[in-house]
């Protein structure tokens, strides 16, 4: 009974080996086909934004073609902090992001898109928004043993 068990939930990974690329893939699938809402799984707006703010996180820790999305976040992100005028930070970035996710009715894409953005531009702004996004991945390094 134990060598059934052992073989079937190794190491607490209760879905299998996933890697950090396949944790992102399946939650870049779970997102588009959430968004579609077109049978089981729909996601609303909040949902939506969580989903991406965790997708976005799996994104950075499996590097490769999927850091994609957070180098365009904090390419955009330098944009507004050099284009604005004055001094501009990450942490104000990071604040107008949660004021617009929560603040405006958004579509379930563009809050996903939000959410994606939101992993890096987290990562990179320190202070509170640091904090979540090291909760995230410890987090996820926990459950899923990717990040």
């Amino acid at each position: 009974m134990n060598a059934l068990a052992a073989a079937g939930i190794q190491s607490g990974q209760i879905l299998g080996t996933l890697g950090a690329s396949g944790a992102a893939l399946a939650a870049t699938v779970f997102l588009i086909v959430g968004i579609k809402g077109k049978h089981k799984i729909k996601l609303d707006a909040d949902q939506a934004a969580i989903v991406g703010l965790i997708a976005g996180t799996l994104y950075a820790t499996a590097a490769a073609v999927w850091s994609t999305p957070g180098s365009i976040a904090k390419g955009m992100a330098a944009a507004v902090q050099s284009g604005v005028g004055g001094n501009v930070g990450m942490g104000a970035i990071a604040l107008v992001m949660v004021i617009v996710l929560y603040g405006m009715k958004l579509k379930p894409r563009t809050a996903a898109l939000l959410g994606i953005a939101a992993a890096s531009i987290f990562a990179a702004a320190g202070g509170i928004w640091g904090i979540v996004s090291t909760f995230l991945a410890s987090g996820l390094n926990q459950v899923l043993g990717v990040a």
